[in-house]
């Protein structure tokens, strides 16, 4: 059985296409260019490496929803705050190491380090959730990681198990009705909730009834 050629051996067949084709000797020289490119040693071993990983099930082309455990404009603030103070300390000890603050010495390195903990820690707090939604083509995960969310019921749905979908506005809650009645609440503070909802309304429209008004 004939092995079908791979991604890189198409696109070099056609720049030797487009070579017997080249109208001038500069446009000759661009495309020898990139084919010499395509065959460097790194290309080769990112080309094997690609055709002998593990093809991926369907299943694991995932998509992460999320709340912050933190708003976003606190954390970027303060780490951009904390990152700025850290560079000015560390600028200013070049020079002078040690300055006089209110009659004691103050080490700038010292001040410099603790600033940059500061924006490490508040760039470490950006990467917290609170609750997420695991999406894949088989279906939908949804987990808490907070106080906040512990009165919502999460867990698993599979796309063609679907019903309905209805949004509580006194909330702001997204409910998801499954088959057997089971509903799954999910906050509308998700960022890019509106990408998730435009998607849970087409598996509706596929497997469940019609949206019900808000």
């Amino acid at each position: 059985m004939q092995k079908s050629p791979t991604e890189r051996e198409r696109l070099l067949a056609d720049i030797n296409k487009l070579l017997a084709e080249a109208p001038d000797e500069a446009s000759r020289r661009d495309l020898e260019r990139l084919r010499e490119s395509l065959n460097s040693p790194e290309m080769l071993d990112m080309a094997r490496a690609i055709e002998t990983a593990p093809k991926r099930k369907p299943s694991e082309l995932v998509l992460h929803f999320h709340v912050p455990a933190w708003p976003v404009w606190m954390t970027a603030t303060f780490s951009v705050l904390a990152s700025a103070m850290c560079l000015y300390a560390a600028t200013l000890a070049w020079s002078h190491p040690v300055v006089i603050y209110e009659g004691r010495s103050v080490n700038l390195w010292l001040v410099a380090a603790l600033f940059g903990a500061v924006s490490l820690v508040f760039t470490a707090l950006s990467f917290r959730r609170s609750f997420f939604v695991r999406v894949d083509a088989e279906g939908m995960t949804t987990r808490h990681g907070s106080k906040g969310f512990e009165h919502l019921h999460v867990g698993d749905m599979r796309w063609k198990d679907i019903r309905s979908l209805h949004e509580r506005t006194s909330d702001r809650v997204l409910e998801v009705r499954a088959a057997g009645g089971l509903v799954f609440e999910i906050p509308m503070r998700l960022q890019n909730y509106r990408i998730l909802r435009h998607h849970l309304d087409n598996m509706v429209m596929l497997y469940g009834d019609p949206v019900q008004p808000a």
